[in-house]
């Protein structure tokens, strides 16, 4: 639960926190940098309240051009978690600002205390980095496929469900689930379907499965319940109800 309190300071960084006129001011420097179109200070605020949801940060009132506007004190680590929520490009660019910021703070104020927490946030970009990384080269995952992928890569890192995983609101089967239904190999599922055009939304989604062959992730499409009434008509020529 977040803790309320009333003040009209605000654009101050600790060796431990950051506010987030401070941090929109950083992100808008880093988008420009980049080419990125600037956001807003309530824009900022929906997101960080998003993304620590049930989290323990502070909420100032205070005022900017004659206007009353709402800040949002976190700790380095929260805040390189909003930071991860921008473009591979911009993130780069605001997490290397974020970690330098807490560097430097660390050496003026001479105290190693925050160590543990400045190498699990940097493990943490790595992370997000290497998942990034990774959903470059696999392009038709769904959403939910990398969501679940973020969660569990991010998840043990930070020690709680940062990332919650999604719920699937169908059944998707493998290949191989789909062969066994309609007594075929999975290797003729996939030619028909490919044959048919029916790797898309509507008869399945892609997710990160392990290749059959080697060790390595890879993108493997599961059907839903359309997708199987679709395989079953194109195989053995049954309507679909």
């Amino acid at each position: 639960m977040s803790e309320i309190t009333l003040t009209n300071s605000f654009n101050t960084v600790t060796n431990k926190t950051i506010d987030t006129q401070k941090l929109l001011s950083m992100i808008n420097v880093a988008r420009k940098s980049c080419g990125e179109n600037q956001i807003r200070n309530n824009v900022l605020i929906e997101r960080v309240k998003d993304e620590l949801d049930g989290e323990t940060y502070k909420i100032f009132v205070g005022h900017k051009n004659g206007a009353q506007i709402e800040i949002i004190e976190m700790n380095i680590k929260q805040a390189l978690r909003v930071a991860a929520r921008e473009s591979k490009a911009v993130r780069r660019v605001l997490v290397d600002k974020l970690e330098s910021m807490h560097v430097a703070s660390q050496k003026s104020g001479k105290s190693q205390s925050g160590l543990p927490e400045y190498r699990q946030a940097r493990t943490l970009k790595m992370s997000v980095d290497a998942i990034t990384n990774l959903f470059d080269l696999m392009p038709n995952l769904s959403d939910e496929a990398k969501q679940c992928a973020a969660a569990n890569i991010v998840n043990p890192i930070v020690g709680f469900e940062a990332v919650p995983l999604p719920a699937l609101e169908q059944k998707y089967y493998t290949a191989g689930e789909v062969g066994e239904m309609l007594e075929v190999s999975a290797n003729k599922i996939g030619r028909m379907a490919n044959k048919h055009g029916l790797k898309t939304e509507e008869y399945g989604k892609y997710f990160l499965d392990k290749s059959a062959y080697s060790s390595k992730q890879v993108e493997a499409f599961r059907y839903n319940d359309n997708g199987v009434k679709a395989l079953q008509h194109a195989i053995h020529g049954v309507e679909v109800a």
